[in-house]
């Protein structure tokens, strides 16, 4: 070929390339490696799947300034879970096998998680959960209507964010010592797995101290008027009425019961609060609710990590992360290393680089149990500050007190999860 026909040819390509908007990163594939990003960027949890979608590309960010994963930048996929189970596993499935995503990742649903958790196992690629409560995602799932049971947790799935019975154990002292043993409560429940096992731990541990359930009301996800639900907790004349709804559902019920003046005439708690969810519904809906978190802005006033993090996160988004963000921070970084301990991507060796890991990265020492995977961490207990005690518009809560990991997550006996024979190696 002569001297002109090769710059002919030369160009000819270029333009071509152009045209289909291939740029020079397609031509060092062997140079990135593909993370799936799979968050609800619609439906009821959207706002915690924006949060975390912002978290994760800051940590990816991260990740590639200090040289990437074993030397390979990281490059990333989107997919909107819209909130529904089944649209996130299929956003999985085709993570994993055509953007041949080495892990996926995101929340902020149990059923969600459990549904990608699922298509991971199958494929035998690694699911770092996201933003995920129910006991479910690192246990067994339990239908409330029809008692049926199984093991939803499988080897290729590992969960930072704590479940419902650590929730339960923890916050039980602070309800115990403020409204007794012979309090009355009544639940508003979300209806899927998540709401099921929260409400299912919460009860549990108070009714094994003498409190009485007075009622329970599964509510649809989506749900936009709780009027009917709330007029009847007002009839049963509870001492604590708690919410167990997430994302927009607890800000619409939270604004409802007000309007209502509830508020006035019972004790409101939220088992699992979320920086989103106290934004959306305001601080005057906020002031005096008990809840809790697994991690909040604030702790950067007692844990390095926690004030890297935010400084970072503040620095690029003008706006404090949540726990929601906070779950995604953790999701990469922990893999990265997962990866760079074991010398090699390949799922088998990365989940024995986790298993048992010890971790500081957010808060004081962490762990993932190797026998299911929940990891092992404290959880934060808040109270709704009024207005005008708030620092700043991030500002909803304060931290009544940090109940440590070990004394609140689940036991072998309470959560007997074994591995599947081709799970095992």
């Amino acid at each position: 070929m002569k001297k002109g026909q090769v710059l002919v040819w030369m160009i000819a390509v270029s333009f071509i390339v152009s045209l289909l908007g291939i740029n020079s990163a397609v031509f060092a594939q062997e140079d990135t490696v593909t993370i799936g990003l799979n968050v609800p960027l619609s439906g009821s949890y959207q706002l915690q799947g924006e949060d975390e979608l912002r978290s994760y590309k800051l940590a990816i960010d991260e990740v590639n300034k200090k040289g990437g994963i074993l030397g390979k930048k990281v490059v990333y996929v989107v997919k909107d879970t819209q909130t529904n189970a089944t649209v996130a596993g299929d956003n999985a499935r085709e993570l994993y096998t055509v953007n041949n995503a080495v892990m996926v990742t995101g929340g902020s649903s149990s059923a969600c998680a459990i549904s990608q958790g699922e298509v991971a196992g199958e494929l035998k690629r690694i699911f770092m959960v996201g933003l995920s409560h129910s006991n479910a995602t690192t246990g067994f799932v339990k239908n409330p209507k029809t008692g049926e049971e199984y093991q939803a947790v499988n080897r290729y799935m590992f969960r930072w964010y704590n479940n419902g019975h650590q929730t339960a154990k923890a916050m039980a002292k602070t309800l115990l010592d403020k409204f007794g043993k012979d309090a009355k409560y009544f639940y508003i429940t979300a209806d899927y797995t998540w709401g099921w096992s929260v409400e299912r731990s919460v009860k549990r541990v108070l009714e094994a101290a003498g409190c009485q359930t007075v009622g329970s009301l599964l509510v649809p996800l989506g749900e936009k008027s709780f009027v009917p639900h709330l007029l009847k907790a007002k009839m049963a004349k509870p001492d604590v009425l708690v919410i167990v709804e997430f994302g927009n559902d607890m800000i619409n019920c939270i604004k409802q019961a007000n309007s209502m003046g509830l508020h006035k005439e019972m004790q409101v708690t939220v088992p699992l609060m979320e920086l989103y969810m106290a934004k959306g519904a305001g601080a005057e809906y906020m002031q005096g609710v008990i809840a809790s978190e697994i991690w909040v802005w604030q702790l950067q006033d007692r844990y390095p990590g926690s004030k890297d993090y935010v400084d970072k996160f503040k620095a690029r988004y003008n706006k404090y992360p949540g726990s929601a963000a906070a779950s995604a921070w953790v999701a990469i970084n922990q893999y990265a290393d997962a990866v760079e301990r074991a010398g090699t991507f390949d799922a088998k060796a990365v989940i024995k680089a986790l298993e048992g890991h010890r971790f500081t990265l957010l808060k004081d020492e962490e762990y993932f149990r190797d026998w299911d995977h929940q990891t092992v961490t404290s959880c934060v207990i808040l109270e709704g500050k009024a207005p005008s005690e708030m620092v700043n518009e991030w500002d909803f809560f304060n931290i009544i007190g940090i109940v440590p990991g070990e004394g609140i997550a689940r036991t072998r006996e309470e959560n007997p999860v074994k591995w599947k024979a081709e799970e095992q190696f």
